[in-house]
């Protein structure tokens, strides 16, 4: 379950080929929906749902502009957070499929969710160096807290934690109920399933947006606590 990839053992090379195959097929989504003359108006066809898919991460980074370039906030926050949230829910989806071994989800190997979750974290310090610049980025690891670095490893271990112990887990039950009961009951363990493929992969993204937020706006957040803190009361007339 842990799958180490490095070795090129057989678990390695399932997890490998895996995730080679979710990248293509979000590829080829991709350039399906985007190919084609788009519009800036009403939108139709494969345009409705290419837009309908991105509006969440979209509204998201909007809501980190703040005093930043809106375009470049924008262009860089939307595709961050959607590669996340597509990559982990395609790789869930693996398990419904009814092919021996492609059937293994990506995320279901902790090699996998520690590489998400590093890379989510790291990618977090990427757009802030972007936004902020590299001195900027910088600073959200020490201050305002000398050891506030340390926050970001537990939040790779709890991102990489969570995923992991609900898709392995879930894979698990699967394997293990369909040894003893190989009819009827796998079925339905799969449509069930389908509720914490989408949740994981939406809290997954959700958490990343909120550190990312965090490191953007701590500085502001602070002064206006600062501001609370020292402002003056007003005098009530007599």
């Amino acid at each position: 379950m842990f799958g180490n990839v490095w070795t090129m053992d057989g678990t390695g090379i399932v997890v490998v080929v895996n995730a080679l195959i979710v990248s293509a097929v979000l590829v080829g989504l991709g350039w399906f929906l985007a190919r084609g003359k788009l519009t800036s108006g009403v939108p139709k066809g494969r345009q409705v749902l290419g837009e309908f898919a991105t509006d969440f991460f979209l509204k998201k980074a909007r809501g980190m502009v703040y005093d930043y370039d809106r375009d470049t906030v924008v262009q860089t926050v939307t595709p961050f957070l959607g590669t996340l949230f597509f990559f982990i829910l395609v790789s869930n989806l693996f398990a419904m499929i009814p092919i021996p071994v492609v059937n293994r989800p990506p995320t279901s190997f902790y090699s996998v969710t520690l590489g998400l979750a590093v890379s989510a974290i790291f990618g977090n310090l990427v757009v802030a160096a972007r936004l902020k610049g590299p001195t900027g980025a910088l600073k959200h690891l020490f201050w305002p807290n000398p050891v506030q670095f340390v926050s970001e490893i537990t939040d790779v271990l709890s991102l990489s934690l969570r995923l992991f112990g609900n898709i392995g887990g879930e894979y698990m039950t699967l394997v293990l109920v369909a040894a003893v009961v190989p009819v009827g009951i796998p079925l339905i363990l799969h449509v069930l399933g389908l509720i914490p493929t989408f949740v994981q992969a939406f809290v997954f993204t959700l958490l990343t947006a909120s550190f990312l937020a965090s490191g953007l706006h701590r500085e502001e957040r602070s002064r206006k606590a600062k501001h609370r803190v020292f402002r003056r009361k007003k005098p009530e007339p007599a």
